[in-house]
């Protein structure tokens, strides 16, 4: 096969080389479609692990506002020992900042005070804070607010639970138990669980519920088309995850898939050698190797294929042609039979079908009658209307003394 593709013509040549474009281009298609899909899904459901971790740190944070409120409903809104309780729970979540409480609205207790005196305001009367507490209050649910810029530096997530204690069989808002949450600390088991897992990631946060714009609370590396995963913390806040592999998207069963690749490219390969060997073939038996005309196979069989009823045969040969190679040699004689035969399609057209029936006979073959392909015979013709001076040698003339015929098929 590899031997027949030493004559390869100019058309093998492009279409080998249009196969190995094409393949290539497949190749970097199926292995950047294959690559993307099966990391993507991946991070994707490694997303959905990170947010469950990250819904726990905040659950846990609720628990100290939830153990807050559980005080307050014990004492009937009479709290004594804020400070103690406040300090126990510092010491196991070391994660909040503070703690504070505040009736009817206005923080009247924060543990601990030393840096957060200015924490003491009326949350309902304050422009910023008010209107997310009296949501609160309304909607009977925690809010969140943030991230912030906490007094004693770095950032912060604020969660206000509005209490309510029953009088006389109803329930009266007795106001709000407050946790501030330091960033990153609350989510340091988030963090170490996508630095291990080798993901730059960006943690975003809707505002509030008043506000639907997200803010970053924190990120890690640089993301290059990261998937996103939102989901809702028991808080009712909405957060956006973003992650990347930290060293890019890649295929980690490349030599599978590689693999796969090749068996595909060599069959491929093969096929188009298959294809190509056996037009070569098809034509080593069909074409004269010096003129590439017709030999007599290949000029019946195309004869045959022809879909005319009638055809006109013109059967010729050159004349003195043997002294054409004793004067000027076999290599000169060669070089005639195949200008001949460029002369001969060039004269009658590309519906011509040119044979070399052997030595320096040739056929050609016109579809139609006789009558209809007259004029251009005649044209070729001298005035005895028998030599076509064909050759590149005017004393080497193609003889038509074997007059045109024309052949009826059934």
């Amino acid at each position: 096969m590899f031997k027949q593709l030493r004559k390869a013509n100019q058309n093998d040549y492009l279409l080998i080389t249009a196969t190995l474009i094409l393949l290539v281009v497949f190749n970097l298609s199926l292995l950047s479609y294959v690559q993307g899909q099966h990391e993507r899904d991946q991070a994707q459901a490694l997303a959905t692990c990170f947010s469950r971790t990250l819904k726990g740190e905040i659950k846990n944070a609720l628990t100290l506002s939830t153990t807050l409120k559980e005080l307050v409903l014990a004492s009937d809104g009479k709290v004594d020992n804020f400070s103690t309780v406040a300090k126990y729970l510092l010491a196991e979540n070391t994660a909040a900042s503070n703690l504070q409480l505040a009736p009817k609205g206005k923080v009247t207790e924060i543990y601990p005070l030393k840096g957060n005196e200015a924490g003491k305001i009326n949350l309902l009367t304050d422009p910023i804070r008010g209107p997310l507490c009296r949501y609160g209050i309304s909607h009977q649910v925690t809010v969140t607010q943030g991230p912030i810029a906490l007094k004693q530096g770095g950032k912060g997530l604020v969660m206000r639970t509005p209490i309510f204690i029953k009088k006389k069989g109803k329930k009266q808002f007795w106001g709000f138990a407050v946790v501030v949450m330091k960033i990153p600390q609350t989510f340091s088991s988030t963090a170490a669980n996508l630095k291990s897992a080798g993901y730059s990631y960006e943690l975003e946060k809707q505002v509030s519920p008043l506000n639907t714009s997200y803010k970053q609370v924190m990120q890690k590396g640089g993301l290059h088309e990261p998937i996103t995963y939102s989901f809702t913390t028991a808080d009712n806040s909405k957060w956006l995850l973003k992650l990347a592999p930290a060293k890019g998207w890649r295929y980690n069963k490349w030599n599978w898939f590689m693999g796969y690749i090749v068996i595909i490219d060599f069959a491929i390969a093969g096929l188009m050698l298959w294809v190509i060997s056996g037009r070569i073939l098809e034509r080593e038996a069909t074409l004269d190797p010096l003129t590439q005309a017709y030999n007599r196979q290949g000029f019946d069989w195309k004869l045959a294929s022809q879909g005319e009823k009638e055809t006109t045969v013109i059967m010729l040969d050159i004349d003195d042609f043997k002294s054409i190679n004793d004067v000027f040699g076999h290599q000169t004689g060669d070089a005639v039979l195949v200008q001949l035969t460029r002369n001969l399609q060039k004269c009658f057209g590309p519906k011509a079908i040119i044979g070399r029936n052997g030595g320096d006979e040739f056929a050609v073959a016109l579809p139609g009658r006789m009558s209809d392909n007259r004029p251009a015979i005649k044209g070729l013709s001298v005035s005895n209307g028998e030599e076509l001076f064909l050759s590149p040698f005017p004393s080497a003339t193609a003889n038509s003394r074997a007059r045109p015929r024309t052949m009826k098929r059934p």
